[in-house]
């Protein structure tokens, strides 16, 4: 049971270590405006999320090349501040429930690929989300 508690702790904790190394721009100087590609897929905060017979999987995040996709939001990539392969710092344009509204977002890929972490620099108080690869049956 502690394992499980300690697992998204410290993963939290490794995005934020993450996101504090320097990130750099591509080799040409100019900045990517796509996501990695092992950052693109299906994420869920919990196994239930990823069953795609389920209608309410609310901890559900689809993330595309320029696009992440929530159950009642949706998110635009608007431009990325910095980005590696493992790390990108964007602000990104949402709209859900009738509302718009703009949010800095780090992105933090683990290094084995399985989670992805997403913390809103925007507000101070949001913790870290770590959501775990869906994989196909």
């Amino acid at each position: 049971m502690t394992r499980h508690i300690m697992l998204p702790a410290l993963l939290a904790s490794l995005a934020l270590l993450a996101a504090c190394q320097e990130m750099a721009p591509k080799q040409d100087g100019a900045m990517p405006t796509t996501l990695p590609d092992g950052m693109i897929g299906r994420w869920g905060l919990t196994k239930a999320d990823c069953d795609s017979s389920r209608d309410d999987a609310k901890g559900l995040m689809v993330v595309k090349p320029d696009s992440l996709q929530f159950y009642e939001s949706q998110a635009k990539l608007t431009e990325i501040d910095s980005a590696t392969d493992r790390v990108v710092r964007a602000t990104w344009n949402f709209i859900g429930e009738g509302e718009k509204w703009q949010r800095d977002i780090v992105l933090t890929l683990s290094s084995t690929g399985i989670y992805l972490s997403r913390q809103d620099i925007t507000r101070d108080s949001m913790k870290p989300l770590t959501y775990r690869q869906c994989v196909s049956p």
